[in-house]
């Protein structure tokens, strides 16, 4: 078996995400856990595409654009219908009944009934992307297809290994709030109960009962059981974080919070930009204007770097930005950017690493305009980038709790083994293909 890999497990659900798209058994089934990624932010000076972060503008370095699918490729697509073959999953699903136990983790052994809801969620996903490649770019997969050119494995084989690999995650989670001795209260309980009532709200209405949603859940071959873990797992795996590190992380050390950061190669710079466009009408400015613009950040250059006290020159430093920074973003880092390698275009990059702490850089062009960087230490609290979702603030406390949370779990997803029990394995999928 493939090394099952942690991520931040909210094994999807709300069932939304795992019910709300799931139509009939040919073949449409949604999401069965789902990563939650961190949202990367843009800003002045970054090198990412997005455009996620309050306040971030100018231009950035783009991605490779996607060439669109041309009328003649999506006539082609749509002549040539969906994907070749559908799974039958009804004959899949009769292999075992829904209550034998087939699988052994660590010490469990689990049911075929949800091993199999994990596996018809994930081969949904899958049919779900052959139809939107036939249908956008002409293109034509079959199960038996490499998932990716130079490789071997099949999207078959990637199905199976990837249903095994959840299903040792629930049981990672599980094993590792037991090993701590951590259980849901009363309020985690009924935070479980009203992800319930939102899951058969936001998919079937204000109106529907549970029973509604009871039969939805039974098209999808999901168990009352699966989907109690599923939700409690939500919910245990926030309060596991909780537990250990404290909502935002506060137990979590400044020396940890630190290690974290200087493993993980970052940097902290404030800096002081005059763009090289008119703010009103966004047109590059003229010769004489961006020379005198470059001429004010060199003067100022001189008068900051006269601060022999390094606090002082710092706090200097930051009072300008406000009075006359043309980087939006400030608002929201007002103590600098802290960022690690590729965040920043080159040149913003390499003048912060050439800095010592406290220390003043000579003007940088890069293609946002004329910069001065001020080196900060790096901070605990530093903030490190903004949720997309949320727009929370996320530290770099925060960041460095969650990545030894991820490793905490990671580590006990290694030790738990998994084996298919006799009479019982991984199906081959391909055996089950229709014409």
């Amino acid at each position: 078996m493939k090394k099952v890999v942690i991520i931040l497990l909210v094994v999807c659900l709300v069932a939304v995400a795992v019910i709300g798209t799931v139509g009939t058994k040919n073949g449409t089934a949604a999401l069965a856990a789902a990563p939650a990624g961190t949202d990367a932010q843009t800003n002045i000076g970054e090198a990412d595409g997005s455009t996620d972060d309050p306040g971030s503008g100018g231009e950035v370095q783009s991605p490779e654009t996607e060439t669109a699918p041309t009328q003649e490729s999506t006539q082609e697509a749509s002549e040539a219908g969906p994907a070749s073959g559908r799974l039958d999953y009804d004959a899949l699903y009769a292999l075992h009944d829904k209550d034998e136990k087939v699988l052994r983790i660590g010490d469990e052994e689990e049911r075929w009934g949800d091993y199999f809801y994990i596996l018809y969620s994930q081969c949904g996903q899958i049919e779900n992307y052959f139809d939107s490649m036939a249908a956008y770019y002409g293109m034509l997969f079959h199960w038996s297809d490499p998932i990716e050119e130079g490789t071997e494995e099949t999207f078959a084989e990637t199905a199976t290994d990837t249903t095994e690999s959840l299903m040792v995650q629930l049981a990672a989670l599980e094993k590792f709030a037991e090993d701590h001795d951590i259980t849901l209260d009363e309020e985690g309980l009924a935070a479980v109960e009203e992800l319930k009532r939102q899951d058969r709200v936001n998919t079937l209405g204000e109106d529907a009962t549970e029973e509604d949603f009871r039969e939805l859940r039974q098209k999808a071959y999901l168990s009352d059981e699966m989907y109690d873990r599923i939700v409690l797992q939500n919910v245990l795996y926030q309060e596991c974080f909780n537990r250990l590190y404290g909502e935002k992380a506060e137990k979590l050390s400044d020396e940890e919070a630190l290690k974290y950061l200087e493993d993980n190669g970052y940097l902290s710079a404030a800096h002081i930009l005059l763009q090289n466009t008119d703010p009103e009408t966004g047109e590059k400015l003229d010769e004489e204007a961006l020379a005198a613009r470059k001429a004010e950040l060199e003067a100022l250059v001189q008068e900051l770097r006269v601060i022999e006290d390094e606090e002082e020159r710092a706090r200097a430093f930051l009072e300008k930005i406000p009075e006359i920074s043309e980087d939006p973003g400030s608002a929201y880092y007002p103590e600098g950017y802290t960022f690690t390698e590729g965040r920043m275009v080159p040149e913003f990059e390499n003048a912060a690493k050439a800095l010592e702490d406290y220390a003043i850089s000579d003007v940088v062009e890069t293609s946002y305009g004329y910069h001065i960087l001020l080196r900060m230490p790096l901070k605990a609290d530093a903030i490190i980038e903004y949720g997309s979702g949320s727009g929370d603030a996320r530290t770099a406390r925060m960041l460095a709790a969650n990545a030894l949370y991820g490793e905490a779990l990671q580590a006990t997803a290694d030790d738990l083994e998994l084996s298919w029990l006799d009479g019982a394995e991984a199906p081959n999928l391909l055996d089950y293909v229709n014409p």
